[in-house]
């Protein structure tokens, strides 16, 4: 999947912008300057949408790898130390822990 080019975009809302001038300049191609701006406002209408769409994406990345650091930082590695901590009085849970480690850590 691609994104949507703004240039490319903007060029062609210019060149149907284009077109409904010289159209309109000519009475019997009427239907074509109507469809000529139909699909102009069609366009501009996706490309809006789009924008407003990808911005909301960005946002929820930023939220979800802030929620991510969090997690992983501020409350998986402390829990990790502690239990590391325990592990050397209790082996049993020694090979429990450097697994979960090794995941961690290999985020």
């Amino acid at each position: 999947m691609q994104g949507i080019s703004t240039a490319k975009h903007q060029h062609l809302v210019d060149a149907l912008l284009q077109l409904e001038k010289l159209l309109s300049r000519d009475f019997k191609q009427d239907t074509d300057r109507q469809q000529a701006e139909e699909l102009r406002l069609e366009l501009e209408a996706m490309h809006n949408s789009y924008n407003k769409q990808v911005n909301a994406l960005a946002e929820l990345i930023g939220d979800y790898h802030e929620l991510f650091t969090k997690a992983k930082m501020q409350f998986l590695s402390p829990k990790l130390k502690e239990l590391r901590k325990q592990a050397e009085q209790d082996t049993r849970i020694l090979p429990l822990l450097a697994q979960n480690i090794r995941l961690v850590y290999g985020t």
